[in-house]
């Protein structure tokens, strides 16, 4: 036997072994009369020939080529393959192929086939002189007599290839977790055209494809129901979106991405990320695709930041004042509660220092506005009934006014963790905005129910039970334009507002680890949502009356820089039946504080503030007092009340806090607190 070996289409070796093994070889004697087979001459020049007339009939391009590799034969199928250009006289079959590495491919298959007698089948890209098709190529032996030919047919798959490829592409657009939409023009169009013709040929452009995904962004079901509609009906060119085309057209049609902001059909604002590619060939505009994300919560979470860093730089200016502010206000409102305990309350002046104090009441409530945007401070929270905590805010906002309320309170509503001064501030700043959004009078709601949140609900909120508040009114409603702004600080349309009451709000359910929203229209209202995480402790209801304030005798050291404090508490206390020791810094106090320890006469109680500047603090200050006398009475005091300090004062060591400014009963209630047996 002989042996002969050579590199297949695919770098494989063949190794070819010539003997009488059967064959796939196909006999014409066996098929056609013998008769026929005498009408066929060597050359195959017969055309009235049975297998010439069959080869000729076939659909499929057919060649017949001899043992010299020559074509001996090319049915009108092939010439209608490459378009009637090619000329298959005096061509071997490799010469077929543009490709140097097909051609000698092709010429090492036919040689394979010639040899094993055994048909050949494989499937390739090839370039047929100037036509480039997705090819099955079959290869078959054929024997005339003595003279032996390969029947070659080439299956043109481009059609049925192109086909499953789209329909890979689209099974891969409809997984893709963005709008996709292939448009095209009303027919192909030079780039070079004039921006006026080419955009409106661009508006013009009808949708032939794309996802669901992209249809449900329009409210549509599936995408059935936006192929074939025009692009200015989901696009119209106006404003900044014609000037958005006509940039884009003069560029050339480069890829352009850029950022939509719309208002839905069910309602609501939603924001994309908009991505147009050109479908450009040979110079000529065919369409275009168009990516659409929704990036909305996105849009929302970066708004949030926007939103917490203005906060954080009001929050700077405001704990640089307060500490000041506060202990000037200390003084005021202190002196003033004083001399209305010095003087007969028949007394002219008794009314005037009333006024006064009521005024030094609403500095006070401003400072405390302020204080909620301080960074680092925290809310002092507890578990909260959230139904007595709403009837109570809504019922005293609502006090004089002509607006009614309607509660929906369920009695399971879950307890929340919240500073409940601070929940009631957050209520009486929205209820007022109510208010005075219905001039004329009207009803408001306010509603309450449980909620889970969990992820994928679009909420900036980590996962977990959540009280959701609803405070609805009939008001004006807030414009589209002002939406936004409502939550910044300083913002505000009245003539006489300060743009800080839904700051404020914003700052306080931030702290509270919640989210506050608004939806409004003008004309038809506005709701406020806020969201307060569930408290995992049982609420407290005040069982019995608060204590009343009492004179209790005893030694009270009180720390503070400022003398004006310092003569106030002085005096205050004095009142009140105590004796008071003063101390200007943390250092002054714990040495008067060991003297008095030493020498049997230990203080009471001791207050101190909490800042000292250039001084001991009183955070210091109780650390060492705690090492010299573990059982010290004492009470944390600051105009910064937001100061985690103030919030967690127990676990400092302190046993009360008093935030300042304060007047004389608050001074005498914090202290009978912590002096009264189970009153800590």
């Amino acid at each position: 036997m002989d042996k002969e070996t050579f590199e297949g289409t695919s770098g494989e070796v063949f190794e070819l072994i010539q003997d009488d093994s059967p064959t796939d070889t196909i006999d014409l004697k066996m098929i056609f009369p013998c008769p026929a087979c005498e009408e066929m001459d060597s050359a195959w020049k017969h055309e009235k020939s049975a297998f010439i007339k069959l080869l000729s009939a076939l659909s499929v391009p057919t060649l017949l080529i001899s043992r010299s590799h020559a074509i001996k034969f090319a049915n009108p199928a092939f010439a209608k393959l490459t378009n009637g250009r090619l000329h298959t006289k005096n061509l071997t079959f490799s010469s077929l192929f543009s490709n140097p590495l097909d051609a000698r491919q092709a010429q090492l298959l036919l040689e394979k086939v010639f040899n094993e007698r055994k048909q050949e089948i494989r499937e390739k890209v090839l370039q047929i002189h100037r036509t480039r098709i997705w090819a099955r190529i079959h290869l078959l032996t054929v024997r005339n007599d003595d003279e032996e030919l390969v029947l070659v047919q080439i299956e043109n798959l481009t059609a049925q290839k192109e086909l499953l490829t789209v329909q890979k592409y689209k099974k891969l657009v409809n997984v893709f977790p963005l709008g996709i939409v292939e448009l095209a023009t009303p027919s192909p169009l030079s780039c070079g055209l004039s921006t006026d013709v080419l955009l409106k040929s661009i508006l013009n452009s009808r949708v032939v494809d794309g996802n669901n995904e992209f249809a449900h962004m329009y409210q549509r079901r599936d995408f059935k129901e936006l192929k074939g509609v025009r692009l200015d009906m989901i696009f119209p060119s106006r404003g900044k979106s014609k000037s958005l085309y006509q940039k884009w057209i003069a560029a050339g049609f480069p890829v352009r991405s850029f950022e939509t902001r719309e208002t839905m059909l069910m309602g609501g604002i939603h924001y994309f990320e908009n991505t147009l590619i050109g479908n450009i060939n040979n110079g000529l505009l065919y369409g275009f695709w168009w990516l659409k994300k929704d990036i909305s919560e996105k849009k929302r979470n970066e708004e949030e930041i926007i939103k917490a860093q203005k906060i954080d730089s009001l929050g700077i200016l405001a704990g640089g004042i307060a500490h000041d502010f506060n202990n000037l206000l200390t003084g005021i409102l202190g002196n003033i509660t004083l001399a209305q305990k010095l003087i007969d309350p028949d007394h002219t002046s008794h009314k005037r220092l009333d006024y006064a104090a009521k005024a030094s009441v609403r500095a006070q409530d401003l400072t405390r506005q302020l204080l909620t945007f301080s960074r680092g401070g925290a809310p002092i929270k507890k578990p909260t009934c959230v139904p007595e905590l709403l009837q109570e805010s809504v019922g005293f906002a609502l006090r004089g006014s002509n607006v009614d309320c309607e509660f929906y309170l369920p009695l399971d509503v879950w307890s929340v963790e919240v500073d409940e001064g601070q929940i009631n501030q957050v209520v009486n700043n929205i209820v007022i905005n109510a208010v005075q959004a219905m001039p004329d009078g009207g009803t408001m709601q306010v509603r309450a129910m449980n909620t889970v949140v969990s992820d994928g609900q679009g909420l900036p909120l980590k996962s977990g039970k959540y009280v959701k508040i609803s405070i609805v009114d009939e008001g004006t409603g807030i414009p589209e334009e002002h939406i936004d702004k409502i939550f910044d600080p300083y913002f505000t349309t009245k003539k006489r507002g300060s743009g800080l009451g839904l700051a404020t709000c914003y700052s306080v359910i931030k702290k509270h680890d919640g989210y506050i929203n608004v939806k409004s229209e003008v004309g038809a209202g506005t709701t406020f949502d806020l969201y307060l995480p569930v408290s995992g402790r049982v609420s407290e209801t005040n069982s019995e009356d608060e204590k009343s304030v009492k004179n209790t005798k005893g030694k009270i050291l009180i720390m503070d820089d400022e003398e004006l404090i310092r003569d106030l508490a002085i005096q205050i206390l004095m009142v009140a039946g105590y004796e008071v020791v003063p101390a200007k810094d943390g250092t002054e106090a714990i040495a008067i504080f060991e003297n008095a320890l030493r020498s049997g006469q230990p203080f009471a109680a001791v207050i101190m503030d909490l800042t000292i500047p250039g001084g001991m603090g009183g955070k210091e200050t109780i650390r060492r007092l705690l090492r010299i006398d573990p059982q010290v009475k004492a009470i944390v005091s600051s105009g910064y009340s937001n100061d985690p300090v103030m919030a967690e004062f127990a676990f400092y060591g302190f046993k009360g806090v008093l935030e300042k400014p304060y007047n004389a009963e608050e001074l005498s209630k914090a202290l009978n607190a912590v002096l009264t047996p189970g009153g800590e």
